[in-house]
């Protein structure tokens, strides 16, 4: 057998261990069984490339189970096959993270913050979206369109009552405070297209996801990051 054919079966013995690994089966599984064990739990990564995948193992199967005069392959895989299989074990077996790629610092606010401070910061930041706290409590969003819709019901106010006012007032004119989830640090970057893509497809064109050290955030520390619709393309260069 040529070296190119011993080169194949290693890079495709290593997918096989791979794929094994991350649906959490033994090596020896049949790789058709991992297979599907990954499709009933629609790992992300793997759908990506299960067309390749499956002319790997069509080929694989091909190579095995034919030979000339008995010692020599029916075909030479080629070196950019090869190196096409050892990639996409590569993406397999290291996917990112959201930790990975969007952890950073949030900027927040508390209910009771008044509504001068939140100008002032809408002024000197780029963000339009601010997670709300109260005390260690996650309350909601604040937007950007929420105190702007604020500020146009309370035109009729005299200005002292506007000064007076706090964030906790605004949340009150946010029109839905459904429009973000809380995800785990440890969660794949393949899945967050997807989550947006749902959202976008029901209208919600401003959904965020809040990124917890665990599953929930039960405490203000546990908010160390935030993904927002303009984030989409950075999820998709990282994929």
């Amino acid at each position: 057998m040529g070296t190119n054919y011993q080169r194949f079966m290693h890079a495709f013995n290593e997918l096989h261990n791979v794929i094994a690994k991350k649906v959490n089966r033994d090596p020896e599984t049949n790789f058709g069984e991992l297979m599907g064990v990954a499709a009933k739990k629609r790992d992300k990564v793997i759908e990506k490339y299960v067309d390749e995948i499956d002319f790997y193992r069509e080929f694989r199967n091909l190579l095995t189970h034919n030979t000339i005069n008995g010692d020599e392959a029916v075909a030479q895989p080629s070196d950019s096959l090869i190196e096409q299989i050892e990639m996409v074990t590569e993406k397999i077996k290291y996917s990112k993270r959201v930790k990975d790629v969007f952890l950073k610092r949030v900027r927040t606010f508390d209910v009771n913050d008044p509504l001068e401070k939140v100008l002032d910061v809408i002024n000197h930041v780029r963000y339009t979206q601010f997670p709300v706290f109260d005390g260690d409590n996650l309350v909601g969003i604040l937007s950007s369109i929420g105190v702007t819709k604020y500020l146009a019901k309370a035109m009729d106010q005299d200005i002292r009552s506007i000064k007076n006012t706090t964030v906790k007032h605004i949340l009150e004119v946010e029109d839905e405070q459904n429009f973000y989830e809380v995800i785990p640090a440890d969660k794949s970057i393949f899945d967050i297209e997807e989550i947006f893509s749902e959202r976008i497809k029901e209208g919600r064109t401003t959904y965020i996801l809040l990124i917890a050290k665990g599953e929930k955030i039960n405490r203000k520390s546990d908010l160390i990051g935030i993904i927002t619709p303009w984030d989409i393309p950075r999820v998709v260069a990282n994929k």
